[in-house]
């Protein structure tokens, strides 16, 4: 065994520095043949930083201990390996979906050493007491450093040392930086793996002084470790420092190899690996048909609760179906998930939740139907119909796409309810419609047409399941009536008042009679209003014959003064005057009084003159009798 022939120590220090928790990780195996160093350096400021270098540190070494080699193939390999890892933990836990870590990987077989890196973890090869090379790393001033524009020993101090190009966890493909040929090692060489928490704060000249001063190592390790906690820098990042020491080297690794061995070796390990796979395959099976029993079980518990219309735990259920089935997912990848079928199952599963999502976005319409319904029914209820057919129409909608427990739902029940409601609710709006028609009706005091408006109403509200209006309507009618009643006793006092007035007061009565008419035409009682009609007519007409018979008097009485015939004319003309006050005439009336005054004063005169011939006729009698006494 190139082990024995050889003598490689390790040993290594790794603290938090002021840093709460301490991210970096270190691990190393020594086999028979081989051997392998891997130190991480987990990025503090993401969740799940020491998770990530633990386990690309680990991935890397058990990688290695399953095939152990030694060529660069191996290191880009064991670094594929730790970033599928990595990466596959990032999807499982989802606040570790931003853990990333640096890696370096260092394999030997006892003679010379391979290496490989990727971020800002690196390796110091001492030799003679000093610093024979440093490994490169993926930070932007380390291009700097390629490109001249910075110094190997600047960097530490450069502001973008610790910004990277690539790390383990990255989402698409690493390129490690691996050497191509193997470095001889030769004893009292010292390798040196460490994290930006030490090379920041200590530089190779510090490395040398104290190696010379120390021939433990362990002391040298303390004497370093010292240094980092004296730094000046306010905050020290996690460090870690794994000095191996050769001590002895194997001779270079032969050529030729027993083949009959190695056959029996790959025969042994090969049996082994396929009783792990059928092992492994019956456990996988019996764990698959477990999953997707409890999965089902959810998912019949959903069909359940939905049927109850218990959306939420509907949900909640099928969700928790969807959880076991994203359990099927194998996490193989490689040749390890070609042999498992891995691609295959994943695709089952996916089918699999793609049938739950579904089921989760179908129950989520028909959650949204069935409130659309309940509120549609509030709206519904408090007369809002326009809001209520919305809510209706949206929910009808939602029913009529799906398909998810449509027979246990009663959905075609429910649509042709819905259909009815939306129909109702038209027609409902309708009613509304004419009930506003006969209150506007009922304040102008058409009470014939809000009657008809709230029968039309009321017959509605009956029809279309609002028996609870009709009793409103039918309060409004009767209000009505009673209103009726009233306004009839109203325009009949009115009509009476007339008939009183018709025989002295022409103008009065035929305004009472129109006050009366108009009454009964806002009763709609169009007799009534015919009937008023021809007493105004019989009024108007009686009026015309009194004015021709005053007009008839006028003209006799007149007449009579001409044939001097003047009492007789006096009593004509006063009848006509009589006639005239009745009708109110005042023009006429004052016309015939002056007709009368001019009769009155000729009778006076008439008189007046009788008298005076009388007295003439006396004189001249007593004159004569005084002649002949």
């Amino acid at each position: 065994m190139r082990r024995e022939e050889a003598k490689f120590t390790t040993k290594f220090v790794s603290e938090p520095g002021t840093k709460p928790k301490n991210n970096d990780y270190f691990g190393y195996v020594q086999l028979d043949n081989y051997a392998v160093w891997a130190i991480a350096d987990g990025y503090d400021e993401e969740d799940g930083a020491a998770i990530a270098s633990k386990l690309a540190v680990e991935s890397a070494i058990e990688y290695f201990m399953l095939r152990p080699r030694f060529n660069p193939e191996v290191i880009k390999e064991m670094m594929e390996y730790a970033n599928l890892k990595v990466k596959e933990k990032q999807e499982e836990t989802e606040r570790y979906s931003l853990m990333h870590t640096s890696l370096l990987i260092v394999i030997s077989n006892y003679n010379s050493i391979l290496y490989g890196n990727v971020g800002n973890t690196r390796l110091y090869h001492l030799r003679g007491g000093y610093v024979m090379y440093q490994s490169s790393d993926d930070s932007i001033a380390q291009l700097l450093v390629e490109e001249g524009a910075l110094n190997t020993r600047d960097m530490k101090y450069h502001r973008q040392r610790n910004d990277l190009l690539q790390a383990i966890g990255d989402f698409g493909k690493i390129k490690p930086n691996v050497i191509k040929h193997p470095v001889q090692l030769q004893e009292k060489d010292v390798l040196c793996l460490t994290t930006m928490g030490f090379w920041e704060n200590i530089d190779e000249r510090e490395m040398e002084v104290e190696l010379s001063r120390y021939d433990d190592k362990s002391k040298w390790l303390r004497s370093l470790e010292r240094k980092i906690i004296a730094t000046l820098r306010d905050e020290v990042e996690n460090y870690t420092f794994a000095a191996v020491s050769i001590e002895g080297v194997a001779a270079p690794e032969p050529v030729e190899k027993d083949k009959k061995k190695f056959w029996i070796k790959v025969a042994l390990i090969s049996l082994v690996i396929l009783l792990l796979i059928l092992m492994l395959t019956f456990w996988n099976i019996k764990k698959r048909n477990d999953i997707i029993k409890k999965a089902t079980t959810y998912e019949q518990m959903a069909d359940e609760d939905l049927v109850k219309k218990d959306f939420n735990n509907s949900m909640e259920e099928l969700k928790l179906s969807i959880g076991e089935y994203e359990k099927l997912k194998p996490k193989n990848r490689g040749i390890i998930g070609f042999f498992v079928n891995a691609k295959n199952r994943r695709a089952d599963a996916d089918k699999r939740i793609d049938g739950v999502k579904k089921k989760i976005e179908q129950t989520e319409k028909l959650k949204q139907a069935f409130q659309d319904i309940s509120e549609g029914n509030e709206f519904f209820n408090g007369g809002r119909y326009d809001e209520a057919s919305r809510k209706y129409q949206q929910a009808k909608y939602n029913l009529e796409q799906n398909t998810y427990k449509k027979d246990e739902l009663n959905t075609e029940e429910i649509l042709v309810t819905l259909n009815t409601r939306i129909d109702s609710s038209s027609k409902l709006k309708e009613a509304q419609s004419m009930e506003l028609a006969g209150d506007s009706a009922y304040t102008a005091g058409n009470y014939n047409l809000a009657k008809e408006s709230y029968k039309t109403a009321s017959d509605i509200y009956l029809v279309n399941g609002r028996p609870d209006y009709v009793s409103s309507m039918e309060r409004k009618i009767s209000e009505i009536n009673d209103k009726e009643k009233t306004a009839y006793s109203g325009a009949m006092l009115t009509e009476n008042r007339g008939d009183i007035l018709a025989p002295t007061d022409s103008n009065m009565s035929r305004e009472a009679y129109y006050q009366a008419r108009q009454m009964y035409q806002v009763l709609g009682d169009s007799a009534k209003t015919q009937e008023i009609d021809n007493k105004i007519q019989e009024l108007n007409s009686r009026q015309i014959a009194n004015l021709q018979t005053a007009s008839n008097m006028v003209k006799e009485g007149l007449d009579q003064i001409t044939a001097n015939n003047p009492s007789e004319a006096i009593a004509l003309l006063t009848k006509a005057k009589a006639i005239y006050q009745g009708l109110q005439d005042t023009n006429n009336a004052s016309n015939v009084d002056n007709y009368i005054k001019q009769a009155q004063e000729f009778i006076k005169f008439e008189s007046d003159t009788k008298t005076q011939l009388a007295n003439q006729e006396e004189q001249s009698k007593l004159e004569i009798q005084a002649k002949e006494n």
